[in-house]
């Protein structure tokens, strides 16, 4: 639920970005900080910001905003940034100064292919949760349909295919632990 109402909030071009108290507080600095350090795409976001603030009068003030996202864009753009990013299967935006890009984006390959593999495991649970549904509902015929059998095997690949992919997702694992350590 929580993920559809961000989706619908992204699509939505009224979605806030900053509460009416923060327009007022005027803390510019602070929310560039935080935008740069979540990886926001800098035009995109302070205009978004500028509409939240409108509805209340207010005017944010870009350069203290855009200090503040530079120091923020430090933060994100390491290479446990890129990590973060990828495990959480963000987009690579390039926002990225050259000087930092190669770190970030070690991590964020490493990250991004734990999240592909997981969301490989879920694509593969899922599969095997709706053949044995659908198994559990022809088990009740007389003589067992050919389709039962066909979705025994099937099983079986998908089973076989799931401690694959579980036992590659425990290398990457290991692996994040030890670019853990080393940073």
């Amino acid at each position: 639920m929580r993920r559809l109402a961000l989706l619908l909030c992204l699509g939505l071009a009224g979605c806030a970005t900053v509460t009416r108290e923060e327009c007022l507080a005027g803390d510019w600095t602070a929310i560039g900080t935080r935008d740069g350090a979540e990886g926001r795409e800098a035009s995109a976001i302070f205009a978004r910001h500028q509409s939240a603030c409108a509805r209340v009068d207010v005017t944010p003030d870009r350069a203290a905003w855009q200090t503040g996202y530079d120091a923020g864009l430090r933060q994100f753009c390491t290479p446990l940034g890129g990590l973060r990013a990828g495990e959480a299967g963000r987009p690579d935006r390039g926002l990225c100064p050259a000087s930092a890009q190669r770190g970030f984006q070690t991590g964020y390959a490493l990250g991004f292919s734990a999240h592909r593999q997981r969301a490989r495991i879920s694509d593969i649970e899922q599969e095997i949760s709706t053949l044995r549904a659908r198994n559990r509902q022809l088990a009740s015929t007389d003589p067992l349909p050919r389709e039962w059998h066909l979705n025994q095997s099937e099983l079986l690949s998908l089973r076989l295919d799931l401690t694959l992919a579980r036992t590659e997702l425990a290398r990457i694992e290991r692996e994040i632990r030890v670019f853990r350590a080393a940073q």
